[in-house]
């Protein structure tokens, strides 16, 4: 084939096209056989224009993204930098059409076929691979610096506080150099916050208006199947839920807003919200109730205990309310009964004579006024006490306290530290008895007359031998049995083999507790201190730190979007498969090594490679 620059005059229509061709061919038979044309022109749209494009719909308005979905995915600029349009006439014979230097048939708009092809840029600038990309080199520490924690960002105050008793020797300031202390450091604290402030106030009360509405939120859409299975094997969380919500709404704003700065900015106003709703027993929105789930990232399991916490708070004041004059009046009760004492003194013989309202036996003072049961739940079928025959009932006991994967950690490792040995194994027990002391507290309240078999028949059916009799010789002295009998027949049994060993930790408990019941005892899970200490981990984390907490949910809707892609190009069925595998071991890792955004490799069909308009985002 040859190109010339100059096309010949009688070369630019078909008629002198065929006539070249047909005198090539020199063929001997007369006459010569018909030839078949075919004629194609193309027009090439070089001059593309290059901006940024919404994807909208048949209406015209820009169609938001699906729930849960990344926001950003796809080109910056539309990345067609060609287009190419063919007017094609097939096969025809050579007497059909007229295309000569006088006379044409050949009119584009009368082809009986057009065809369009366009140009696409082999690398262009993507949203969801580019900001993945900028968000691993974050979590890389590379913007720690700009980071100030929360207990250094006003210094000025830090060292007014440090100095306080030296300003105490300092003659007494007057008026007017009070004043411009208190302005200049006033103007200074002004500056530091409109610095801050990198996100326009308006759209920060929008963000966070959107993200912890005021109002009560209307439910969240259950995920599709294969949503679902993303949520069933990455340890992320919801797509509907808070923290997958405030991770792109944190990527937005590092985005569209400042990078590293803006995202801090949301961030802390974040927590200030957090703080304001525990203050105001406001739940989250979006966050499911109950113990938090293991099975879920870091961060969605502290924002679930923090409502655990609210949740916990608010049942404490309300119970507080309606159980405070009750509690008042039982107060007033007991403290109209009088009983006239008199001092220990001994009889003629020299016997000793106790006060009165007490009796003595076996040297053991007990007090003859009867323990009123409190802290009852219900009864527990038809069981009874041992020794009274008096009904046995279930307890109002406190609920476990919830505990994070970090906290399971640490409390792992404090018990570890304890070493080896009897001594470390009985404080390990002890450590770890907490709940069963409060359990035992609120039983013996809701069971006057109990011991330590009846315990063990409600908290462990298990350790209970039902038809065993016990020994004379196994006489089980840990209850407080009552002195009056019933006429109820005593159920046949004794506790197991392991709870009758010498110093079970179950009877040493027994023993060192009381009748309390659960409402008067001591918390096992302190709302207020855990969520103090839950807020100081979220506000003192660094932007690498925060940036590795918030990867599980992008991830997440990171796969989102590569799911799109796999289901209309059915050969990235494969890839999709590879890369959710190595995305669900790397949000179990919860290491930075583990992350790595790959394009789509060479192996995968160009066609579908220049069609996608997305980057396959794979972790190692």
């Amino acid at each position: 084939m040859v190109h010339l620059k100059n096309t010949p005059r009688q070369l630019n229509h078909l008629a002198g096209l065929i006539e070249v061709f047909k005198t090539k061919l020199m063929v001997p038979i007369s006459p010569a056989p018909p030839i078949l044309v075919s004629v194609r022109f193309t027009y090439v749209l070089r001059d593309w224009a290059m901006h940024e494009w919404p994807i909208e719909d048949e209406k015209g308005s820009a169609t938001p993204p699906p729930e849960g979905a990344w926001p950003c995915v796809g080109t910056v600029c539309d990345p067609i930098f060609e287009l190419h349009l063919a007017a094609t006439w097939p096969n025809l014979a050579e007497e059909m059409i007229v295309d000569n230097e006088t006379y044409s048939d050949l009119d584009p708009t009368q082809a009986p076929s057009w065809s369009v092809r366009v140009k696409i840029d082999e690398e262009p600038q993507l949203l969801l691979g580019d900001l993945l990309k900028e968000l691993l080199v974050v979590a890389a520490g590379k913007s720690d610096a700009m980071f100030v924690p929360p207990e250094g960002r006003d210094e000025g105050e830090g060292r007014d506080i440090q100095s306080a008793l030296q300003r105490l020797t300092e003659p007494v300031p007057s008026i007017s150099t009070l004043t411009s202390s208190v302005v200049s450091r006033a103007r200074r604290k002004l500056t530091r916050e409109s610095n801050n402030n990198v996100i326009p106030e308006l759209l920060l009360n929008a963000m966070l208006e959107d993200l912890l509405p005021d109002v009560d939120p209307p439910p969240a859409p259950e995920p599709p199947d294969e949503s679902g299975r993303l949520h069933d094997q990455l340890k992320s969380c919801s797509v509907s839920s808070l923290t997958h919500r405030a991770a792109l709404l944190l990527c937005e704003a590092y985005q569209q807003h400042g990078g590293v700065r803006g995202m801090l900015h949301l961030w802390q106003e974040i927590i200030l919200e957090l703080r304001y709703r525990w203050d105001n027993n406001i739940l989250l929105p979006w966050t499911e109730h109950g113990h938090p789930d293991l099975g879920a990232s870091l961060l969605h399991q502290k924002l679930q205990l923090l409502n655990c916490c609210i949740e916990r708070k608010r049942a404490r004041e309300n119970e507080a309310l309606v159980q405070g004059p009750v509690e008042e009046e039982e107060a007033s009760a007991s403290e109209d009964e009088f009983f006239e004492c008199e001092e220990t003194v001994s009889d003629e013989d020299g016997s000793p004579l106790t006060r009165k309202g007490s009796v003595r036996r076996n040297d053991v003072f007990r007090d003859s006024k009867p323990q009123h049961p409190d802290g009852r739940l219900k009864r527990l079928g038809d069981m009874r006490l041992l020794d009274t025959g008096a009904p046995l009932y279930v307890p109002i006991t406190q609920e476990p306290a919830p505990m994070t994967e970090d906290m399971l950690a640490e409390h792992e490792q404090s018990l570890v530290e304890l070493g080896h040995g009897e001594e470390a194994a009985k404080l390990r027990a002890q450590m770890q008895s907490a709940s069963l002391l409060s359990d035992m507290e609120a039983f013996k309240a809701a069971n006057p007359g109990c011991k330590l078999d009846d315990f063990v028949r409600w908290h462990s059916p298990r350790d209970w031998n039902e038809g065993d009799t016990h020994s004379d010789d196994e006489d089980d002295d840990g209850g407080n049995a009552g002195d009056e009998q019933t006429d109820q027949p005593k159920p046949r049994g004794r506790l197991s083999k392991r709870m009758r060993l010498p110093g079970n930790i179950w009877a040493e408990c027994w023993q060192s507790t009381k009748s309390v019941a659960a409402r008067k005892q001591r918390r096992l899970f302190d709302d207020t201190k855990e969520t103090e200490k839950t807020l100081q981990w979220l506000s003192s984390l660094r932007p690498s730190q925060l940036v590795l907490n918030l990867l599980p949910c992008l991830v997440h809707a990171a796969m989102q979007a590569f799911q799109v892609s796999e289901k209309c190009h059915p050969s990235l069925s494969l890839l999709y498969e590879q890369t959710f595998q190595r995305t669900v071991r790397a949000t179990r890792m919860q290491e930075l090594r583990h992350y790595e955004v790959r394009p789509l490799p060479r192996s995968v069909d160009p066609r579908v490679r220049r069609s996608s308009y997305r980057s396959s985002a794979s972790w190692r």
